[in-house]
């Protein structure tokens, strides 16, 4: 593939992710993997496994089973693992379905026979029926490259596609509707300003196929450049670096933002752990030698020096209890950890001498926090306090957050 590129401007520090989501087989072992152990009793252990290759914008898994019962079974798009206890038949069909972008994008089937006090594990490989494109664009909080408008087309053969861009708080992003597969696809790409002048061009080709792998533009803003990188075929890996200039700083006020806490984790989920997120909001890679996490709980504060040395443009960083077992080695980016207080409490980022951002939450507003983060009350727990990342210019009122299960890593919309 040779991609025509243009720039002018300040859009040099930009993003782009370009993603054919075709859900193509994504691995290569067998459709089935049967073992079996011998149990006593008269039903069938079945642990099944869907294969497939996520897609952007996966809505949900569904798997149907017909044999000696009927079952219907929806598992949320991060889980395809189904444990079941099934009666034994000598015809057990197993029909999945992958949702992806609101529309059915991929299926599998299975068939076997299930013998009475057996253990069975079996994977489902699924295949794509057809795929679509969607292209995100990072502009960061306050849209400084000034991108106001864009279109993508799309043309093959028989169809042409016009696609207006969405923009939210820190991204525009075009989304196609769904595509017949076994097609090549042109597509351009072109971004203007406020008075109508190009910013951004590109255009290009790919083809959209369940065997191929997916078509893969990005521009990743680094230390010095921005890079290109195009994904071709397996056997054919094209790479075009594009040098242009790109930050590589300390941060300033208000491109660091506090976007999640976490102060009232369930015990008995083994998942929850406390946090803190942070969101670059910038289009430039921050260093974050010089910072710390402030966290008052009670009577008690504690300034937590950060251990992750930079964060780059759209960065969502997660800063988990290095306190709790339960935290992902990943996640654990501070030096030691303050318990947060479950109902009441304060959390600042601080850079050098410089509040990049800050949050009091509680239940109820007092005599010195008119407005104030939502927090859950005395003995309650499992919800997490969230910026709807569209209000982020507001989030110092408290319409501009609310309480949902926990998101450590994902930004929030409050829907």
């Amino acid at each position: 593939m040779s991609p025509t590129i243009k720039n002018r401007g300040i859009f040099g520090t930009a993003a782009i992710i370009l993603c054919a989501a075709t859900l193509w087989n994504c691995s290569t072992d067998s459709a089935n993997d049967n073992s079996s152990a011998a149990l006593n009793g008269t039903s069938t252990n079945v642990a099944l496994k869907l294969e497939y290759n996520a897609p952007p914008l996966l809505d949900s898994l569904v798997l149907d089973c017909y044999g000696a019962d009927t079952l219907h079974l929806v598992h949320a798009a991060n889980d395809g693992n189904f444990s079941l206890d099934l009666f034994p038949s000598d015809h057990w069909n197993f029909q999945a379905k992958v949702y992806a972008n609101g529309a059915l994008m991929q299926v599998g089937e299975l068939e076997t026979k299930l013998d009475a006090g057996t253990n069975v594990n079996l994977n489902i490989q699924m295949h794509p029926i057809v795929g679509f494109v969607y292209v995100e664009i990072p502009l960061g909080l306050g849209n400084a490259a000034g991108i106001r408008t864009g279109v993508m087309t799309l043309s093959s053969k028989e169809n042409h596609y016009e696609i207006p861009m969405t923009i939210t708080a820190s991204k525009g992003y075009f989304k196609s509707e769904m595509l017949k597969l076994g097609a090549t696809y042109d597509v351009t790409i072109s971004l203007q300003d406020a008075d109508g002048n190009e910013i951004y061009a590109l255009s290009d080709k790919f083809l959209l196929s369940e065997d191929s792998p997916n078509p893969d533009l990005s521009l990743n803003s680094l230390r010095a450049q921005i890079s290109i990188a195009i994904q071709a075929a397996a056997e054919k890996n094209v790479n075009l670096t594009l040098p242009l200039p790109a930050g590589y700083r300390l941060p300033r006020a208000e491109e660091l933002l506090i976007t999640e806490y976490f102060s009232a984790p369930d015990s008995k989920d083994s998942s929850q752990y406390e946090f803190v997120e942070i969101f670059n909001g910038s289009l430039d890679t921050l260093i974050l030698d010089d910072c710390t996490l402030n966290v008052t709980s009670g009577s008690t504060s504690k300034s937590l020096p950060l251990t992750v040395s930079e964060i780059p443009p759209a960065g969502i960083l997660v800063l988990g209890s290095a306190n709790s077992e339960k935290t992902p080695a990943g996640n654990v980016n501070t030096e030691g950890w303050l318990d947060l207080g479950n109902s009441k409490g304060a959390v600042a980022l601080k850079c050098g001498n410089e509040v990049m951002d800050e949050i009091y939450y509680a239940t109820e507003p007092d005599s010195l926090h008119a407005n104030v983060v939502p927090a859950l009350g005395s003995s309650k727990y499992g919800s997490s306090g969230q910026l709807d990342i569209d209000q982020w210019n507001n989030r110092k009122e408290t319409t501009a957050w609310c309480l949902g299960a926990p998101t450590p890593g994902k930004l929030s919309f409050c829907n």
